[in-house]
């Protein structure tokens, strides 16, 4: 992955990457936890303070710092960045739940009573 990021030194440009060594894959799979945080504040009608969006944001920020940190610390030799983005974003939205008691709410993904306009038998 390193090579192809970094485009193998052949003259020609890698890839495309955010920030050069961060792949699609780690911005996409927490990217959904954070946006799946989002939806569900939305339904749920919270705040910024109450809801669980800011807090998956920060996490994923200091998840993407610390695994800056390890690979300057290992002298540039590859590390996998979900290794530490995924538990932070994952494990602040779960331990969050569980305070707030919301943690089923959380895990089987049951959305607040909200009738969708669209369906003519939720109106009847």
């Amino acid at each position: 992955m390193i090579v192809v990021a970094r485009g193998d030194r052949s003259g020609e440009d890698g890839i495309p990457m955010l920030l050069s060594i961060i792949g699609f894959g780690d911005i996409i799979l927490p990217g959904l936890l954070v946006a799946f945080s989002l939806r569900y504040d939305w339904l749920a009608k919270r705040n910024l303070r109450s809801g669980y969006f800011v807090w998956a944001m920060s996490a994923y920020g200091l998840g993407l710092l610390i695994t800056y940190v390890a690979l300057n610390l290992m002298d540039g030799h590859g590390q996998p960045a979900l290794l530490y983005i995924v538990p932070f974003t994952l494990g602040t939205l779960l331990s969050l739940g569980k305070k707030r008691g919301k943690l089923n709410l959380l895990w089987t993904r049951e959305e607040p009573e909200m009738p969708c306009p669209h369906n003519q038998e939720s109106q009847q």
